[in-house]
């Protein structure tokens, strides 16, 4: 592990309770890289005080009072370096992003005076499923200077922020450091309650503050947290009845109309009527909007009312637009592709288009090999093009692009699928 890089200093604090999970990894990618590592404790009753006080942490103590930006800032009030990297417990960078993160803060650019230097750095924020594996990409502002002007804001979902809403001057860093984040695992925000909190914070926001309808955007995904998808449904549409940067964040207003529209993908009757569906849509800027998540969503949608056609159409405009897409949005068919290429797949063999069809289950069993009715469906279409058997060579080629010869599971199973369609057994290699 490399030491702290000569001129760099940064410190990382966090605010904590009940870690004890996740307290040392949390720790480990800024060992020997940070100038100081500030834990703020707001009641743990488990060993995560004791662990951060073994790798050298220095602990604090803060009393809750439901509010996110108090702790926080008190936080960075005990910090002496110039940058603040201010990572949640259930989130780190990997080795090589917690080096490359401190060469680019040795650069020169990193040195000047306030006005001239960025005040934050723009992170890819990485959701890791129960599996390990990613399945949504966002951005987080969480490496920032440590001047007295830049504090949070919000008693829950806080952003960092200077004064009066002046501008802050971003540095992008997303395509080459990733926060990886495991804390939406829907095990563990169930199993601490965490859910159930926010629902409690946001309610009180919301009394506090009723001309403010941002917090409802955030009350659906508490809901949705807790498994309750139609209370879900009306607090998003209550978001969506405000105004977009008058009584409502801009953000969160499309977030909101984005999440309802998922709502309605999974559940058509909750949306009542196509003309519900089609009106949130509109809302964020259908057809016009480049997200892909809202061509993906809609294409779900028709899918599930059997209009196959425009679903097709709708589906295929979200891949292409996933291609190109550089905003900021946390775009969920990045971590849903197998998936995508899976509904594909059934839609083309629906509207009878055999050679998108074959196009799509070949990406559909790279994402997921194991799926027989999409293998078989690929096996028809190579019997259907080549029913002598010639060029049976040529097909065992492109399977074994995907399987693996020396896996039994693997060749078990295609023999399965094979003998299920009646493919020419005779030419097989």
């Amino acid at each position: 592990m490399k030491d702290r890089i000569e001129g760099v200093r940064l410190s990382q604090c966090m605010i904590v309770k009940n870690e004890e999970q996740n307290i040392r990894r949390a720790l480990l990618w800024g060992k020997g890289r940070v100038c100081e590592q500030i834990v703020v404790d707001t009641g743990s009753t488990d060993r995560t005080v004791d662990i951060a006080r073994e790798m050298g942490a220095r602990v604090y103590h803060f009393e809750w009072c439901g509010d996110f930006s108090a702790a926080k800032n008190y936080a960075i009030e005990q910090a002496s370096g110039d940058w603040i990297a201010f990572l949640d417990a259930d989130e780190y960078f990997s080795e090589e992003d917690a080096d490359l993160l401190m060469d680019i803060l040795s650069g020169p650019e990193f040195h000047g005076s306030e006005e001239d230097s960025p005040h934050f750095l723009r992170c890819a924020w990485v959701q890791l499923g129960e599996d390990g594996r990613p399945f949504s990409v966002s951005v987080q502002d969480r490496i920032f200077r440590n001047i007295p002007r830049i504090r949070y804001h919000g008693r829950i979902h806080e952003q960092i922020a200077l004064p009066h809403g002046e501008a802050m001057n971003c540095r992008d860093e997303r395509k080459r450091l990733s926060i990886m984040h495991t804390g939406y695992v829907p095990s563990v925000m169930k199993e601490r309650g965490k859910w159930e909190r926010n629902v409690q914070m946001l309610l009180k926001e919301i009394e506090d503050n009723p001309e403010d309808l941002t917090p409802y955007s955030y009350l659906g995904d508490a809901y949705i947290g807790m498994g309750d998808t139609q209370r879900a449904a009306q607090a998003y549409e209550k978001a969506l009845t405000g105004v977009p940067g008058d009584t409502v964040n801009p953000g969160r207003y499309e977030s909101a109309g984005k999440s309802l529209l998922r709502i309605y993908a999974y559940d058509p009757s909750l949306a009542g009527t196509e003309e519900t569906a089609e009106e949130t849509a509109k809302r964020i800027g259908y057809p016009a909007v480049d997200n892909p998540d809202v061509w993906y969503y809609l294409g779900l949608y028709h899918m599930k009312r059997h209009d196959f056609s425009r679903a097709h159409d709708e589906i295929r405009r979200s891949l292409d637009l996933l291609d190109v897409y550089r905003g900021t949005d946390d775009i969920y068919l990045r971590g849903s592709l197998g998936q995508a290429y899976t509904a594909m797949t059934a839609l083309c063999r629906c509207l009878c288009l055999p050679a998108e069809e074959l196009k799509y289950a070949v990406l559909a069993l790279r994402a997921d090999r194991y799926q027989e009715d999409v293998l078989c469906g690929l096996l028809g279409i190579l019997k259907k093009d080549d029913p002598a058997g010639e060029r049976t060579a040529g097909a065992w080629q492109l399977l074994l692009g995907i399987y693996d010869r020396k896996s039994q599971k693997d060749l078990l199973f295609l023999v399965k699928c094979i003998r299920t369609v009646g493919y020419p057994a005779d030419k097989r290699q």
